[in-house]
């Protein structure tokens, strides 16, 4: 890997920035909205919150190899329904983890990907994704990895306004 690009860093800056907002979230949560369901997902907020966190690491392995350009693992290969039962298998493990547990994974994966990204070259960002021609590293880590955290954080604050309003609505 060559000298860090400014691409880079402003996507280190993007994925740190989309995280802390979801940490600041998670540290508002009482209880209730921490176990609260999130209809979206078919899981609890805190699951969602603990696959977001583990999704940094598992994604970051994809990106990782196409950093190096080795093939992708085969994590990044599984079917729709194999997709599906390893996060049936991940909500089941998740569902005892405490928020503070949950927190402390979310800070040190959200860390270890940013650091990692924030050192990448312009060549390295445009490294094609072997076996995906004109599918880049930036492209994964824009779509992938930012982007899984977005749509899970969406997912999140959904069901949290939601919940919250039914609360609201409820004692008018």
């Amino acid at each position: 890997m060559e000298g860090a690009s400014r691409r880079a860093q402003a996507l280190a800056a993007a994925f740190r920035e989309e995280n802390e907002a979801l940490i600041a979230l998670v540290i508002g949560m009482d209880e209730h909205d921490w176990r609260a369901d999130c209809p979206t997902e078919g899981r609890s907020v805190g699951v969602v919150v603990g696959h977001i966190a583990e999704g940094h690491r598992i994604i970051g392995g994809i990106v990782w190899a196409i950093a190096v350009g080795r093939p992708l693992p085969v994590k990044a290969h599984r079917t729709v329904e194999q997709g599906a039962a390893v996060n049936a298998r991940q909500a089941r493990r998740l569902a005892t983890r405490t928020r503070d547990d949950t927190l402390r994974t979310l800070h040190a994966n959200t860390e270890r990907m940013a650091r990692f990204i924030e050192r990448l070259s312009d060549k390295d960002l445009r490294r094609e994704i072997v076996g995906f021609p004109r599918l880049t590293l930036a492209d994964e880590i824009e779509r992938g990895l930012i982007g899984h955290l977005k749509v899970h954080a969406r997912a999140v604050r959904l069901a949290l306004n939601e919940g919250r309003a039914a609360i609201s609505g409820t004692h008018s």
